[in-house]
């Protein structure tokens, strides 16, 4: 319930369920673990909430399980959850297994003078079947790392922004645009002309990068929000806790945002873990995401002392 002519929203992002609890990778925690210590620390704001957004890698391998599973759990939040995919999910399981009564996969609703957009940012990591519609490339989690729009996409979103009476407009994709994160949407691209043409849009949220970040595109603000699985401090080039963010929307246009960590033995044991040498390799330029996929199994645990803690595709 809203106290004042403000629109609370609050995000999570890359929750990484699976279709069955247990832990992942170096993190010691599960996923479900990461995102119930979220929704418990972010109570008061989601019943204070006009919606909550989950902005993709909603699951962290596209299983059919883990998003009926996710599904129960956004199901049973007291404001309506609307959901969009990230590189590591997959569209089909994704539409067939997740909505619910209060969960939502539509790209767009309005709550007072704002319109919420929902983007698929997923372009390239989908190709054109032979019978009209797109489906999941084999390589969707690395060939989509950023953002691009469809020619249905981007005709889709021009149509919802022509129609609307909205005044404002919040835009919400996966990965973020950030100029030295996504060089490949700057200039001319799809989503660049999206935003540049329609100035209604006033800010952008995302997830993808697993951190507090934020920066501009094409004039308009660009909120990354935490992972609720595993944070990176890109700063301080450390693992961090769970976290999200949470946003008020002014009648005006104006956005105030807030990223908020987990306090707890979740992120204490985070905050404790060594980075991965992989990560902080990446982090810091030293390889590419390209080198890393070009790596044999054998030869990344050669390198790197570990086992690749996702699947090479």
């Amino acid at each position: 319930m809203q106290h004042d002519d403000t629109i609370g929203i609050v995000q999570i992002s890359d929750t990484h369920f699976r279709d069955a609890p247990g832990a992942r990778s170096f993190v010691a925690h599960e996923p479900d673990e990461g995102l119930a210590a979220v929704l418990a620390h972010a109570a008061g704001a989601v019943g204070d909430a006009a919606l909550v957004v989950a902005t993709g890698d909603l699951a962290d391998i596209g299983e059919p399980a883990a998003y009926e599973r996710l599904g129960e759990v956004l199901g049973a939040l007291p404001a309506p959850v609307y959901c969009l995919g990230g590189n590591h999910d997959r569209q089909d399981p994704m539409q067939a297994c997740l909505p619910r009564p209060t969960v939502h996969l539509e790209p767009a609703v309005q709550v007072g003078n704002w319109l919420m957009l929902l983007l698929d940012s997923n372009a390239h990591g989908r190709e054109l079947s032979p019978d009209g519609t797109y489906r999941d490339r084999d390589d969707r989690v690395h060939a989509a790392a950023q953002p691009g729009l469809t020619p249905v996409e981007e005709q889709r979103a021009r149509a919802i922004l022509t129609a609307t009476r909205a005044e404002h407009v919040f835009l919400w994709l996966h990965q973020p645009p950030l100029p030295e994160t996504a060089p490949a949407a700057q200039g001319d691209s799809a989503l660049a002309l999206l935003v540049r043409d329609f100035p209604r849009i006033r800010a952008i949220g995302a997830g993808h990068l697993h951190g507090d970040l934020s920066g501009e595109f094409e004039g308009r603000p660009v909120h990354v929000c935490p992972s609720s699985y595993m944070s990176l401090d890109r700063r301080g080039g450390v693992l961090e806790g769970p976290g999200y963010r949470t946003y008020r929307l002014h009648p005006d246009g104006r956005v105030d945002t807030e990223v908020h960590t987990v306090p707890g033995p979740l992120t204490d044991t985070m905050r404790a873990t060594p980075m991965p040498v992989y990560l902080a390799d990446l982090m810091a330029g030293r390889v590419t995401g390209k080198e890393l996929r070009a790596l044999s199994d054998a030869e990344f645990e050669a390198r790197y002392g570990e086992r690749r803690p996702m699947p090479r595709v």
